[in-house]
């Protein structure tokens, strides 16, 4: 094989066909000698493309898979898609308007079906690597059939339960959602201060939310606060009109506003927590779609217009005060910006609060990269006030797999063989009474979905001895965004449902910016498209983007520089490699000389030897950005810049030079190329490929298959690393002066002095033939001197 004159990205395809070909990601089911290594990917939402931060984070996945393989582990690595949600019901219900439930459904499945096709050849181009016999997707019925068989295991032992509570409500997305699919933002409001009496005594109350004062139950203050003491246990009157009580509790913040609070249901968490704590009675302020409701004047309004109604009444009736500006944190749908609203509404629940231990103690039984991950579970569990509501009122989620009674006012599930079931399209009879019942039309939140990844790769409930040897996971790589969400879950949900926690290992990334810092968005026109790169750059060249980003836990604005920098590398790789090529190819490596090893032989082989230690150190930690950054930084700087350099005249005039030391370079450059290239094997899978084959132009033998590099203690020799330092210092000089006065390496200087410490054990004398050769010098004068005459431990007169 002769490596073309340019490295050229189209190798990349041909590589990625032959994979498929040997099919040489393949698990070995029936392989019990090498260890499992198993990985939770996350099942990507199908969208239909893949941005930026799916190249990142699934390029560390892909990392961590082929670093494995040539590590002895026989690699379990399923590829899973995410397709139930919101954003394809907007979708589909844009492109083919509204249908019956049925008909939606299938459009949904064909439409996301599309969508995965389109995923899947991205993820080939960018060179991933699951075995894709393993693929599974959500809405799958199989997967639907575990999802239900979870529901139903937790139900019968009472940690799924159907109750009416406030829940959390999206007016834009029509349903409930979790506390974790929210976020919070600032934004500019008004703090209005109005006047609710007290016989003939007005007191200001101060609030943001006056469309809420038709759900006003009651007013607080804190018992400490001396000003309002004689309220206590009477009533005050709404700017409204309504009678409603005056409860002291500690939980009032004396300084905010007038230090007198009103209570509605519900404006915020904290009316929550009051109206249960003081049976107070419920007024649903709002309905569905976010329009008042039981406000009698101004029904039907959005809440910004109901504001309005509000202020111009309480202005009529002479109890408005003032306004001022404040700046306020709100809580929003992270699916659509929405500010969220709380709603009485009966919901689904699963019982969280009271597997808080169980949560803790499970992630702490996991490794984490990095360790002060954990600490965001942490956090978050203990702060963790409600269960998990689970039930979401759209089309396009795996159903609920209940029916409900009214007579016997009892919920009845479906038997386990006959899942999956969907109760919308199923009508069954009360199995007490014989009332026809009413099937759920409610559907699973998608983290019910995903939280059982582990479970569902693993072929739990279907095959006991896969099962155990597949779960737990070794590893669940995942963004640190989604540690509330998708960790939390997943730990809560498996480790409920089996006893043993889900994985291993949790391996964080970050998320990518835009190159200015912010967040890519649309509106913004800021995002940039991984196919528009790949176009014009490598998938080698972004693959390793993504290891140098550095983006563990941390957000990265994307670096066009990184990427450059990549493709450069890329090329001076190829280069390299061509240069070496016919000097490998003519190579005996049976018939090695490494017995006449130079010194700066040595010295490179010693700096492989650190390198192979440094690099598989960093990729059992999974610190890519080091780990890469180790190799470029050896293979660039000191093979190409100096190595190559060294040993060029021994390679092209072995007459004068000596047969054995072309052939000890010959051995040297041989062993440089092919460790380097396995090293880089996991970054850079398609060029290692084809540089491969220069070594072994074999059908079915492949880098991929390769044993990742072990570092031979015999070719450690620290002697010789400290003697090519002062080499490498020496040359460097010289070309330093050849840059400042203009001199082309052709322009011979007919003579040099290195002067050297004579405290220094480094006989320069060996590196004459060296110096003369790499710096174009006719003579190289060699002095030893005292050490308090240099700056330096060398110095070179020119």
């Amino acid at each position: 094989m002769v490596l073309g004159k340019r490295y050229d990205k189209s190798i990349e395809e041909k590589w990625q066909a032959e994979w498929d070909k040997y099919q040489v990601y393949r698990f070995d089911e029936n392989d019990r000698d090498r260890p499992v290594y198993v990985i939770d990917t996350p099942p990507p939402f199908t969208s239909g493309k893949l941005h930026m931060g799916h190249v990142l984070s699934y390029s560390y996945f892909d990392f961590a898979a082929r670093y494995k393989r040539m590590r002895g582990y026989n690699v379990y690595y399923p590829q899973g898609w995410d397709c139930q949600g919101f954003p394809t019901e907007v979708k589909v219900e844009k492109a083919y308007g509204k249908s019956d439930t049925k008909t939606f459904i299938t459009r949904c499945i064909r439409w996301t079906n599309d969508m995965i096709t389109k995923m899947k050849s991205q993820m080939k181009r960018m060179g991933f690597s699951p075995d894709w016999r393993y693929e599974y997707r959500t809405m799958d019925k199989n997967y639907h059939r575990l999802v239900q068989l979870s529901l139903i295991k937790m139900f019968d032992k009472g940690d799924m339960y159907s109750a009416e509570h406030p829940v959390l409500w999206c007016p834009r997305c029509e349903s409930a959602i979790a506390k974790a699919e929210t976020e919070e933002v600032e934004r500019d409001t008004e703090l209005h201060y109005i006047k609710f009496l007290h016989d003939t005594e007005a007191f200001e109350i101060a609030t943001t939310r006056p469309e809420l004062l038709h759900a006003c139950v009651a007013v607080m203050f804190n018992p400490e606060d001396e000003r309002y003491k004689p309220l206590e246990g009477k009533t005050i009157v709404t700017p409204l009109g309504k009678e409603v009580p005056v409860i002291a509790d500690q939980d009032v913040d004396k300084e905010f506003g007038t230090g007198l609070v009103m209570v509605c249901t519900f404006g915020d968490k904290q009316d929550v927590v009051w109206t249960y704590r003081y049976n107070l009675p419920v007024i649903k302020a709002f309905d569905q779609k976010g329009r008042v409701i039981n406000s009698g004047i101004y029904d039907g309004l959005p809440a910004k217009e109901a504001r309005k109604k509000v202020l111009d009444i309480i202005k009529e009736k002479g109890l408005y005060v003032r306004s001022e500006p404040l700046r306020q944190v709100v809580k929003i749908h992270d699916r659509c910006g929405t500010p969220v609203e709380f709603l009485m509404s009966k919901q689904w629940f699963l019982n969280v609060k009271d597997y808080k231990d169980m949560i803790l103690k499970s992630a702490n039984e996991i490794k984490w990269y990095p360790e002060f991950g954990i600490y965001h579970l942490i956090n978050w569990t203990k702060n963790l006030e409600w269960d998990w509501v689970i039930s979401r009122q759209r089309v396009w989620g795996t159903p609920i797999p209940f029916w409900y009674c009214p007579k016997c006012k009892k919920w009845y599930h479906a038997d386990e063989s006959e899942l999956p079931v969907d109760p919308r399209f199923e009508k069954r009879h009360c199995p007490v009474c014989g009332t026809e019942m009413e099937g759920e039309t409610a559907v699973c939140d998608c983290w019910v979905d995903s939280s059982i990844t582990p479970l569902v790769i693993s072929k739990w409930t279907e095959d006991e001895e896969f099962f155990n040897r597949m779960y737990p996971a070794t590893l669940r790589p995942q963004g640190y965004e989604i540690i509330r969400t998708w960790a939390f879950y997943t730990i809560y949900r498996c480790k409920y449902l089996t006893g043993k926690t889900p994985f291993k290992e949790i391996l964080l990334n970050g998320n990518v910016l835009a190159p200015d810092g912010t967040k890519m968005s649309k509106s913004k026109k800021n995002e940039i498209e991984p196919n528009e790169l790949l176009d014009e750059y490598s998938a080698d060249a972004l693959r390793q983007w993504a290891a140098l980003s550095g983006a563990m836990t941390k957000d990265k604005p994307f670096s066009y520089k990184d990427i450059k920098y990549s493709q450069s590398f890329l090329n001076k790789l190829w280069n390299a490699a061509r240069f070496m090529e016919p000097h490998i190819a003519e190579y005996d490596y049976d018939d090695a000389d490494s017995e006449n090893l130079r010194t700066v032989d040595k010295w490179i082989l010693s700096r492989l030897f650190t390198v192979i230690k440094e690099v598989t150190m960093y990729m059992d930690k999974y610190e890519y950005q080091h780990a890469l950054r180790t190799i470029q930084t050896f293979f660039w700087h000191e093979v190409c810049d100096y190595y190559i350099e060294y040993v060029k005249h021994r390679l092209y005039d072995p007459e004068k030079y000596g047969i054995a030391s072309k052939r000890a370079a010959q051995y040297t450059l041989y062993n440089i190329l092919l460790t380097t290239i396995k090293l880089l094997a996991p970054f850079t899978p398609h060029i290692s490929e084809e540089i491969y084959q220069i070594f072994y132009p074999e059908p079915d033998k492949f880098v991929v298959r390769e044993t990742w590099p072990e570092p031979y203690t015999q070719w450690f020799d620290p002697r010789a690393v400290q003697r090519t330092k002062l080499l490498n210092k020496v040359v460097a000089r010289v070309r330093e002066y050849r840059g400042r006065n203009g001199l082309s390496m052709k322009q011979p200087i007919p003579k040099i002095v290195v002067r050297v410490s004579e405290d220094v054990d480094a006989p320069m004398e060996e590196f004459t033939e060296e110096i003369e050769k790499v710096c174009n010098v006719g003579s190289v004068v060699i002095e030893h001197v005292t050490k308090d005459t240099l700056e330096d431990e060398v110095a070179v007169d020119i």
